[in-house]
């Protein structure tokens, strides 16, 4: 178990950096041996921690949010990481769910819990990292668990606003762990990036255990604006970046603005380049025809993995065509999360990839099902809702999809988000949300019906507009949605948009919370 590879780590590879934090932008590089160090001090903390006992994880990534977990799990106690940017009341929810024993925060955030923790009716004990002096070498506690032990509770963030606590077990990470190294994509001497937050299933799995377990590198990011993020991963030799939709949405979006900034000769020769490659691609060839934007995002870079939600497929092409390797994967935080992902040597762009040894799908009135090993053990203390989601070993998991002949699973939406118009017609958001998104001075794009109506939020690139020249933004905008969407038919277009400079809401992984749009177009 994953578990057993990562003491056997902290034991025999002492001296190997495994972590490196990054503070008043200077790396501070972290051994196992410190980690090891941080796990057992915090656990001194936990002194009063009985398996099972529940322990609340309420702070930003960083090297003491992985010594937090290990602490947690190591005692067999069941972590709870929380988005640390939730608000007081919200925490305050989780906290009346979950029932912790104790919480573990940073300074930045230690205010905010005893607020929340004033409400509950009981005192949890609240341990701040920060506050913590990791001098010592203390004993380590190590307890092994059975592998269909809870081993956390993942709170999802929910696109409806009804957030569950996933109970995932060791058996459905070790799943998740060995479907990975299945796959073929990691090498000995890979390093990641930690940019997502680790509250969530896919980060917390890809970004923060799997490198313990491996004992592959991971750097941290000191703040989270595009710039920092590339010179993190270009300064660290970051071989590997795990990251949702809209990163790479801003990365490929950027990169075409330069290009489009060119003139001349130039211009035309990197747009032929560009068409040429999005039909047949040489990756040493497109690297080196590209080099200067590799050398900008990171050279080491071999994959870009993409979950969370869907890629755009254009992005994926033009990325792809820009000589980098884009591997979109399929899972919810109910499958821990893993369903499906795109190999090196099998990839479909557009699609979801094959899935992950041990996973069976299958499609059932079009709504993608699953089974194996990575299924959740249900949600916390709620059993009927657990019931309605697994019948008969297999998770319902509320997407829509389809398989293709070569096994290749591909994602067409949520069934919640399908809107039926009075016609009878179904219409897909996204498939519209895609076409619009093509035009290169829109950032972002929301669709939903209302009354009848399919509407849209857009958030345009207004800079981009203004250094055009552009004078009447809203007609411009206009136009391009009419370009954009002409060959789609007459009940698939938008009728009505309204344009803001806000980003639309979104999950903290990046999932549109359209049930949140009708609100946002009365705002603007």
């Amino acid at each position: 178990m994953f578990l057993e590879r990562v003491v056997e780590n902290l034991e025999k590879k002492s001296d190997k950096v495994v972590l490196i934090d990054k503070k008043n932008g200077k790396y501070i590089p972290l051994t196992f041996k410190d980690l090891k160090k941080r796990i057992s001090t915090i656990q001194d903390k936990l002194s009063e921690l009985n398996e099972e006992d529940r322990v609340v994880i309420f702070m930003e990534n960083s090297p003491l949010w992985i010594a937090s977990l290990f602490a947690v799990i190591f005692k067999r106690g069941i972590a709870v990481p929380s988005d640390y940017l939730l608000s007081e009341k919200e925490i305050f929810n989780i906290f009346r769910d979950a029932q912790p024993r104790y919480i573990i925060t940073s300074s930045a955030n230690e205010e905010k819990v005893k607020k929340a923790v004033k409400k509950l009716g009981y005192k949890p004990a609240v341990i701040n990292v920060d506050k913590l002096s990791f001098d010592e070498d203390k004993p380590l506690t190590v307890k092994v668990p059975d592998i269909d032990e809870v081993a956390v509770i993942l709170y999802t963030s929910g696109t409806t606003g009804n957030p569950k606590g996933v109970m995932l077990t060791y058996k459905n990470l070790n799943h998740n762990i060995e479907g990975i190294e299945d796959t073929g994509v990691l090498r000995e001497n890979d390093r990641f990036a930690a940019i997502l937050p680790f509250h969530h299933t896919y980060p917390l799995l890809v970004t923060a255990i799997l490198p313990i377990v491996e004992a592959l590198p991971v750097a941290f990011i000191e703040k989270l604006t595009p710039n920092d993020i590339l010179s993190t991963i270009r300064e660290q030799n970051v071989t590997i970046m795990v990251g949702v939709p809209k990163l790479y949405q801003v990365i490929y979006h950027n990169i075409m603005v330069e290009i489009g900034k060119l003139s001349g000769p130039k211009k035309s020769i990197v747009n032929s380049a560009l068409k040429l490659f999005k039909k047949v691609g040489i990756k040493k060839l497109q690297r080196a025809v590209f080099k200067e934007v590799h050398k900008k995002i990171g050279p080491s870079l071999r994959f870009m993995i993409s979950g969370g939600a869907k890629l755009n497929v254009e992005v994926a092409k033009g990325l792809e065509a820009l000589g980098f390797n884009i591997l979109e994967g399929y899972g919810l935080t109910e499958t821990s999360p893993l369903v499906s992902v795109n190999r090196p040597d099998k990839k479909k762009i557009g699609s979801a990839g094959l899935p992950i040894k041990g996973v069976e799908v299958k499609i059932v009135n079009g709504e993608i099902v699953v089974k194996g090993d990575n299924v959740m053990k249900g949600y916390y203390n709620r059993p009927e809702e657990t019931e309605a989601v697994i019948r008969d070993g297999w998770f319902y998991t509320g997407d829509l999809g389809f398989i293709d002949d070569d096994g290749f699973i591909h994602i067409t939406g949520r069934a919640k988000d399908v809107i039926v118009l009075d016609n009878g017609k179904n219409v897909y958001p996204e498939d519209i949300e895609n076409e619009i998104f093509k035009s290169n001075y829109i950032l972002e794009v929301g669709v939903f019906e209302e009354d009848g109506v399919i509407k849209a939020i857009i958030r345009p690139d207004f800079e981009l507009l203004i250094e055009e020249g552009v004078e009447d933004i809203h007609e411009f905008i206009k136009q391009e949605v009419k370009r954009t969407t002409r060959h789609l038919q007459s009940y698939k277009k938008v009728k009505e948009f309204k344009l803001t400079d806000r980003e639309l809401p979104r999950t903290r992984i990046g999932k549109l919370r359209r049930f949140m749009l009708p609100d946002m177009y009365k705002e603007i």
